[in-house]
Order: structure tokens, then sequence, then C-alpha cells
């Protein structure tokens, strides 16, 4: 990893917004593995139109000698068509009681874990498709988030009522992932050909269940 972070030593102390690095590319070959594997799951393959869907953000295949990293930024996107996530939103945040922060970064005092927030992701394109951007900094140089395998943040979407059976994915935007390297005092920013975006499997809607409120009143056979 020390010679992956002094090859992307150009990236160093970057603060621009997450949302203005859609057309950055780095102009050299880059030949160094990916510092990590992130993958986004569901609790289950399958849901009816009007479920809740468990969303989880997995970090997972980081090398040997990580040191691990001070800040993390990852979109998770899903269409808008089929997915709601009003509930749960507090203008446009995501409510403290309805997402969880992963084991290794909820302590409040060594890390900042901001509230997930939903927007639009692909401006000037007419797409359903959204985003919700998860952001975690650590509070001081002396912490760090770990480079061991772990689940980053579970959050909550809803299956619309009126969603037809289909298929949908919610996968990770790798093109807006933004990770800063935690090495003594010579932190350096690392972009999405620094991350290994694992597919996510489809989520299946399946039709949905009606129930008759008519029920026809059969009088009995008479005995013979």
């Amino acid at each position: 990893m020390i010679k992956l972070f002094n090859f992307k030593n150009y990236f160093r102390s970057s603060r621009l917004l997450t949302l203005m690095f859609t057309t950055m590319h780095e102009v050299t070959a880059d030949t160094t593995p990916p510092a990590m594997s992130v993958e986004v799951t569901t609790d289950k393959p399958a849901y009816t139109p009007g479920e809740e869907v468990t969303v989880q953000v997995h970090l997972k295949n980081f090398s040997a000698n990580d040191h691990g990293y001070s800040y993390l930024n990852f979109i998770v996107q899903y269409d808008s068509n089929i997915f709601d996530n009003s509930e749960y939103l507090h203008q446009s945040c995501y409510k403290e009681d309805c997402y969880t922060a992963g084991n290794e970064v909820d302590n409040s005092f060594e890390f900042n874990f901001i509230s997930p927030v939903d927007g639009s992701i692909y401006f000037g394109k007419n797409t359903s498709m959204r985003g919700i951007d998860i952001q975690v900094e650590a509070n001081n140089k002396q912490s760090y988030i770990p480079a061991v395998d772990q689940t980053l943040v579970t959050f909550k979407l809803r299956i619309k009522e009126n969603t037809l059976a289909s298929t949908s994915l919610i996968s990770l935007a790798n093109e807006f992932t933004r990770i800063r390297t935690s090495i003594s005092n010579s932190s350096v920013y690392l972009y999405s050909p620094d991350v290994t975006s694992i597919s996510s499997e489809p989520t299946s809607i399946l039709p949905s269940i009606t129930v008759s409120t008519y029920s026809q009143y059969l009088p009995n056979n008479p005995v013979a």
C-alpha cells in the first residue's frame, strides 16, 4: 500500500464536493491494486410492493499492509421509480433511528459519521436514479478507520406500493467514490479506480398479493 499511496500524491488535500468528481480521471496508467472492495447487499432477494428493504454497505479485501483511512465517501444508487425513502428522511437526511453506522465507525469520539443524504446524482440527465451519500471521517490524526472487513452502514428503503413485478439494482455509484488514506501526516485522496465495486444482485419485486373482500354464500347441500 505504501507504493499505492506514493503513486497518488498529486491528489493530496483535495476538499471539493463529492459530486464534482464525475469527470475526474487519472492521466497516467494506474497498475496498483485496488485499496478495497465495496459490496452493496439487501436483506432478501425478493420483495412485494410496500415491503421494507434493509440495505448494507460492506468493505472487504483490504491489502495486508493497509494502514487504514481517515475519510470514506460512497454513494449508493437506486431507482426512485421503484424504491422510496421519504418516511426515513428529514430534509433529505436520514433520521438517526433510520440508519446504523457499522461497529468499526460508530464511536462518536473517534469518528464523525454524517447522516446519509439522499439526492440527485446525475445532473442534466433524464433519469429516475438517485443516490444516498455516505460519509465518515476520523475526528483526529490518532484515529483511523481500520482496514478490516466490515459493514460500514445499514439503512432502509421501501418498495413503492404501485410497483409492478420487475427487477432493479441497488448498487455503488463508484464514479463518485472518494477515500482518504491514513499514513502519519501524509494522507492522500484516492478515487474510484482504487476501489473494486462488487456487482450487486438484482432485487426482484414480486406481483402484489390480492385478497378478495367478497365471498359468495354457498348453502349446504341438503341431506339425502
